[in-house]
């Protein structure tokens, strides 16, 4: 079924719904090509950025960079378990921050 292609107008078409169902069901979508639609696999998707993973983790964790420095400093009474997220979080951030400065 990859590599179908189906005329825009035929969008109403048993044969367009036919191939919607496969693509649901083998990880593949109807990709719009000109006048036409066509079958095909699904990419897969990227992996998170740094900057995407250090954002993910500060809104799960609720430790932004000021946060992470307090937590970090010496004597901060932080947990641990704190620490040690503040610390792979800031593992991350820290050169993406000295990328910025270049």
């Amino acid at each position: 079924m990859l590599g179908t292609k189906i005329k825009k107008e035929d969008m109403f078409s048993d044969e367009y719904k036919q191939a919607a169902r496969w693509c649901n069901e083998n990880g593949a979508e109807l990709k719009e090509e000109g006048d036409f639609f066509m079958v095909v696999k699904t990419p897969e998707p990227a992996d998170p950025t740094a900057a995407e993973q250090v954002a993910a983790l500060e809104a799960q964790t609720g430790l932004t960079r000021v946060v992470r420095e307090l937590v970090l400093a010496e004597n901060s009474g932080a947990s641990a378990y704190v620490k040690a997220r503040a610390e792979e979080i800031e593992t991350l951030a820290a050169p993406l921050r000295e990328e910025s400065n270049e």
